[in-house]
């Protein structure tokens, strides 16, 4: 996603932390950070961390944590809000810049389904490659069927729901312009990039390539996010 400047990617991802304000997005690093379990001193990278959110939470339980991404600008926002993160700008389109078997574990969220699906392999074979014998990996895609109105109306029912309804209406009504600027730079991204439901994950298809790559006690593919999402773990034996 190189053909879009640099001023756009800062936009959207100055707007992208408001999925931090939906229950939805929040209930879906909940279910990652505690299929990951991160515990003190463990060295986690975060693949396509993005401006931070889920990093920052993994750190918060005592791991170390190795943020990489493709998105200087996305890296620039994280290091706002942890100075001391330690960040490495690179697309995972190539080899890896660490020795085997170097990390405990490994997350990647909403990150490979940007990945071509020809490459999508090497991509799992050098997160392997990295991961230490017993190390886990925990990988969350969107998939074919994504339809990301229904996050917005899943996340407006269960904050109505959690805060009563002038609350939740109240917080509803905040996030509407940035919620219309967030669809609207996406179909932006989907037209420059020629992007669609396509190239999102089938069902079973994390299973199947962690499976490919020798990943081992594979978990069986659970729907997140709102059904919008599809998660897996695996560890490396």
């Amino acid at each position: 996603m190189k053909s879009l400047p640099p001023k756009f990617w800062k936009k959207y991802f100055k707007e992208y932390d408001i999925l931090n304000y939906l229950i939805p997005y929040q209930e879906l690093l909940e279910i990652i950070l505690k299929e990951l379990d991160p515990n003190e001193g463990e060295l986690i990278l975060d693949a396509g961390v993005g401006t931070g959110n889920l990093a920052i939470m993994i750190k918060e339980k005592g791991a170390r944590v190795v943020g990489l991404d493709f998105s200087e600008e996305a890296l620039d926002i994280y290091k706002q809000k942890d100075k001391e993160a330690i960040i490495i700008l690179h697309n995972l389109e190539e080899k890896l810049p660490f020795d085997d078997n170097y990390f405990d574990k490994i997350v990647s969220n909403n990150t490979l389904y940007n990945i071509p699906r020809e490459k999508r392999l090497e991509v799992f074979k050098e997160l392997y490659r990295v991961l230490k014998p017993g190390g886990l990996i925990v990988v969350s895609n969107i998939h074919k069927n994504f339809k990301p109105f229904q996050i917005y109306i899943d996340g407006i029912k269960k904050s109505i729901k959690k805060f009563g309804l002038i609350k939740g209406l109240c917080l509803v009504i905040k996030l509407i312009i940035p919620t219309i600027k967030i669809l609207y730079y996406n179909r932006i991204i989907q037209k420059i990039h020629k992007f669609d439901n396509q190239n999102l994950f089938d069902y079973q298809e994390q299973k199947e390539l962690l499976e490919k790559s020798n990943f081992k006690n594979i978990s069986e593919t659970v729907f997140v996010y709102s059904n919008q999402g599809i998660l897996n773990k695996a560890y490396k034996l």
